[in-house]
């Protein structure tokens, strides 16, 4: 049964049992149990009243080992890096929302609700972490109407996921609801697309619960699975007993801790990745493409030295090296480099065809720059006798090198050279 049905069948149920449904005065008593019970409180709003809870933590508290306020310590240029945007630097997490929602089903669209939506945020020395629920549909009007107010204090908002998920549910139902969207206003930072450009070479997952295991060593204890959280709700719907969506509560505000854990462990990682504990091996490779597409030179080379060593990217860091040295024109590290590769065997059609290049305009040594090129071409050759992985267009390109290469050579030694 889909997500359209379930609803349909609930209010078509709802609808049959006329006989039991609370006066106005008991539906004002139901909803004082369900807030008590969930340690929440009833917030007034024009479209009518709905639970929120509630929860403060000081500023020095620490989630999986990380305080919490030492994210405001991160300076802009690595919220560039984190980001990678330089329109970032500007983003202050004293006005920024921490965000999260739990929805009766994982696929979206129209017919996806957010029954509770979680956000975090600094306030003075503390943090404060407040969940707005949705006791029934009839209530997502008010829910939305005080997210609203409370994102209206804010700048920008950090998720996981939250650009593919999140952001886009809670706009859909801002549209459908005939809200204004408070959203579209705020920066957002979505710390999935992050935690993928740094880790996504050495981790197998990056979800937020395999993040949590493996950069903080943190495991979740008696934890809901999220894809859980819809039926949990579904059922309350029909049994109006809360006591099983506090586990569901907890997992929210869990994750929304854990965001801003994650957010500090990435900002002192790109701060220092060396000695923050943080990266190791194949990270290292990915931080290097990071402050290469920054332009942070200086930093990718660095890093890129420190997965030469690391299998599964020595290959691709070898390879990146050397055009960096080749772009910041530092061609005499770059040759050592290429020469390396030829004599490891490491991208050797790629260092062979690099090192003509190199001998052919830089150097203007064209006996080693034939040379090169005769190499790289009987290895294309080869390739294709054994492989069949060598394309014919790759192999006339090489020919047509060698031989304006061998042209070259000729006018100097004033005689006639061409391979056909």
């Amino acid at each position: 049964m889909n997500l359209s049905e379930k609803l349909k069948a609930f209010i078509a149920g709802r609808d049959k049992k006329d006989s039991h449904k609370p006066a106005a005065g008991d539906d004002s008593d139901e909803l004082s149990r369900i807030s008590r019970a969930l340690g929440g409180e009833l917030l007034r709003t024009p479209y009518g009243r709905h639970i929120a809870i509630e929860r403060v933590f000081d500023g020095h508290f620490c989630h999986a080992g990380v305080m919490l306020r030492s994210v405001l310590d991160i300076s802009p240029e690595i919220i560039k890096l984190i980001a990678k945007n330089a329109d970032f630097a500007e983003l202050d997490f004293k006005k920024t929302a921490f965000i999260d929602t739990e929805t009766t089903g994982l696929a979206g669209g129209s017919g996806t609700y957010a029954f509770l939506i979680g956000v975090g945020y600094f306030d003075g020395d503390s943090f404060k972490l407040v969940q707005y629920f949705m006791s029934d549909f009839d209530q997502e009007p008010a829910v939305l109407h005080s997210l609203k107010d409370l994102l209206g204090n804010f700048r920008g908002v950090v998720s996981f996921n939250g650009k593919a998920y999140d952001i886009p549910l809670l706009s859909a139902r801002f549209l459908i609801n005939r809200m204004e969207n408070p959203l579209e206003s705020l920066a957002h930072l979505d710390l999935l697309h992050t935690a993928r450009r740094i880790f996504r070479e050495r981790l197998r997952s990056v979800s937020l619960s395999s993040l949590e295991q493996s950069l903080f060593y943190m495991a979740r204890k008696d934890d809901v699975p999220g894809f859980e959280i819809p039926s949990i709700y579904f059922r309350y719907l029909r049994e109006k007993d809360p006591l099983p969506l506090i586990p569901v509560l907890h997992h929210n505000r869990v994750d929304i801790l854990s965001l801003v854990s994650l957010l500090s462990k990435i900002g002192h990682a790109l701060g220092d990745p060396f000695r923050s504990g943080t990266c190791y091996g194949q990270d290292y490779y990915c931080l290097g493409r990071l402050y290469e597409d920054m332009r942070m030179y200086k930093e990718s080379v660095e890093c890129y030295k420190r997965a030469l060593d690391v299998p599964g990217v020595r290959d691709r860091a070898y390879r990146q090296l050397s055009l960096l040295y080749k772009r910041m024109g530092r061609w005499d590290e770059a040759e050592k480099i290429w020469i390396q590769m030829v004599g490891e065997g490491i991208n050797l059609l790629f260092a062979l065809l690099e090192l003509s290049k190199y001998y052919e305009h830089r150097k203007k040594d064209y006996e080693r720059a034939a040379r090169a090129a005769q190499q790289a071409l009987e290895l294309a050759y080869s390739k294709k006798r054994l492989l069949g992985v060598c394309h014919r267009t790759e192999i006339e390109e090489i020919k047509k090198r060698l031989n304006r290469i061998l042209s070259k050579m000729s006018k100097t030694r004033g005689e006639q050279m061409e391979i056909v």
